[in-house]
Formats: structure tokens, C-alpha cells, sequence
């Protein structure tokens, strides 16, 4: 019950009328066009982001941020990739305890020394880049075929990827619902006043980290299984993307407030951005163009919203 109300209250109805609007564009383009096959290549494709940007969610909601996630996927898109000849538990197990110790060194970097986030992430962003080419220095490596089907095929009902997808969403919901989440928002809202109240700041905020490597990771695995492959450099491309999926989703820098679920449509949204990009003659080399703006612009909205809520006598 806990979780059905949290996501009844969630705060994601805006960025899910953003998507839809968009989803209905891009279907007029089609002609009106849309199959079930559609849909699961718009999951298969959004999967890896919305993982690593609900990640990056739990970090900004305490007022952090972490620019190494996406080096963080591609390291564990390396390790599945070289480890799967050996099996398939030691390969994903290896993926993801990957994340997990990234996660736990920025936690501990952030929370415990209490160091500068984006000065600690910007330094294991680095690292990790290294850590993935020392892994496997070009794309490659091997994924059972098996497996990859299992993970990206169709089902008789929904496909697989739109399964995780939503599972994806609904485990942020369920987080969120917990008293994890609840210390979450307060830690971000006011750490001194969370604090104040019993909440363990130090040791929520190092969950957060721990949280959002080991969602980084999984998004890693996930990408080399899709594609069949490993990458050294597959998670740079989405560094930025995981935060505008973060703020698109509604979710303000400052933390405190946002959902997961408008996490995952903030993800959406920008691949439907892409599709529209490609219905224009576009070159997919405007995406990143595209996403910055849409960044600073949504910032700036969210800026000049509080702007008018202060000048605003009540």
C-alpha cells in the first residue's frame, strides 16, 4: 500500500504529459504508426539511461551530484563483457560489484570526509575511464546469445525491456516509500534540520552513492548484453544525459523533491527527442547540443519560477 500511494503522489505528472506530447508527435510522423515492436525498442534503448539516472537521482535528492556514473557503466560493461567466457554468475556479479564499490568510494569521499562532490566525481570519473580501458581497450568481448534474447526479446504479452522498464520505475517508487527515501528528501530539503530529527545524514547520503553506483552498473550490463558487446566508452555519452534526465523528470538541483517515475519519463523524453531528430533530417551530432539546451533552459524555468514566488507578495 505504502508503495501505491507513493506513486499516486508522485510529482511525475509533468514530465509524463512532456512525453506523451511528444510520443503523440512522433506517432503523427509515422503516419499513425506505433506497434508493440516500436515500444520495446524505445524501452530497449531507454533502459540503460533510466537506471543510471535514477542513480543519479538518489545523489542530487541529497543534494550531490556524480559525474562518474558513466564511466562507472563502462567499466562494468567491460567486466561482463571479458567474464562472461567464464559464466554467467561471475560476470554479472563482477558487473555490478564494480558499481558497488564505486559507489561506496564516492560515499565515503563525500559523506564521510566530506569532500566536494563534483570535485570527488570529476576525479573517480577519470579513474574509471582508465579502469574501463584497462579492462578491454576496444569494444568487444563475449555475451551469450542466450541471454541476450532473454533480455531484449518479445514476450507473448509485453516485452522484456518494457518489463525492466517499468520494474525500474517501480523499484525508485518503492525506495522512495521507505524510510530510506523519506530521509533522503529530508537530508535534501535541510540536512541540519534532518539531522536535528535523528536522521543518520552521513550514513544516508553514503546510501545514496553506494545506491547510484550499483544502479549505474546494472545499466552497464544491461548495455553490453543489448549490444552485444563491451565498451570502454559507452558510458560517456551519458554523463549529461543522466542528469537531464534527472531534471527533465522534475527533479530540482538544489535536491529535496522529485520523483523516480519522472526520472524514468525524463529518460524518455529525451530519446523521443532523438526520434524527432532523426524525422527532421537531423544529425544525431545535434542530441548533445539539444540536451544542453533543454538543460539550461529547464534550470533557468525552475530559477525564474522561484524568482516570481518571492516577488510575489502572498
Amino acid at each position: 500500500m505504502r508503495l501505491v500511494e507513493a506513486i499516486r503522489r508522485s510529482e511525475a505528472t509533468g514530465p509524463t504529459a512532456m512525453f506523451l506530447v511528444l510520443l503523440a508527435v512522433v506517432i503523427a510522423l509515422k503516419g499513425g504508426r506505433y506497434s508493440l515492436f516500436d515500444a520495446q525498442n524505445l524501452a530497449a534503448n531507454v533502459l540503460p539511461l533510466a537506471l543510471v539516472g535514477l542513480g543519479q537521482y538518489f545523489v542530487i535528492l541529497v543534494r550531490g551530484i556524480d559525474l562518474s556514473l558513466g564511466p562507472v557503466m563502462s567499466v562494468s560493461s567491460c567486466l561482463a563483457a571479458v567474464l562472461f567466457p567464464y559464466g554467467a554468475v561471475p560476470a554479472i556479479a563482477a558487473a555490478i560489484a564494480g558499481g558497488v564499490a564505486a559507489g561506496i568510494g564516492n560515499g565515503l569521499l563525500v559523506a564521510w570526509l566530506d569532500l566536494s562532490p563534483v570535485i570527488v566525481t570529476l576525479a573517480t570519473m577519470s579513474v574509471w575511464q582508465g579502469v574501463s580501458l584497462v579492462v578491454l581497450a576496444t569494444p568487444g568481448g563475449t555475451i551469450p546469445a542466450g541471454l541476450q534474447m532473454a533480455l531484449t526479446a518479445a514476450t507473448v504479452v509485453v516485452p522484456v525491456p518494457i518489463l525492466l522498464l517499468i520494474a525500474t520505475a517501480l523499484f525508485g517508487a518503492w525506495v522512495m516509500s521507505t524510510r530510506l527515501g523519506l530521509h533522503l528528501r529530508a537530508i535534501g530539503g535541510d540536512a541540519g534540520a534532518a539531522e536535528a530529527s535523528g536522521v543518520r545524514v552521513r550514513r544516508q547520503r553514503f546510501a545514496a552513492y553506494a545506491l547510484a553506483g550499483t544502479l549505474a552498473a546494472l545499466g552497464g550490463l544491461y548495455s553490453a548484453i543489448a549490444t552485444s558487446a563491451g565498451s570502454p566508452i559507452i558510458g560517456d555519452s551519458y554523463i549529461l544525459p543522466s542528469i537531464a534526465a534527472v531534471v527533465l523528470g522534475g527533479v530540482p538541483l538544489i535536491g529535496g523533491r522529485g520523483s523516480p517515475v519522472g526520472v524514468v519519463m525524463g529518460a524518455l523524453t529525451l530519446n523521443i527527442i532523438g526520434s524527432l531528430l532523426y524525422f527532421a533530417n537531423l544529425s544525431d551530432f545535434y542530441q548533445s547540443l539539444i540536451n544542453g539546451v533543454i538543460l539550461i533552459a529547464v534550470v533557468a524555468a525552475a530559477a525564474l519560477r522561484s524568482w516570481v514566488w518571492r516577488a510575489v507578495p502572498a
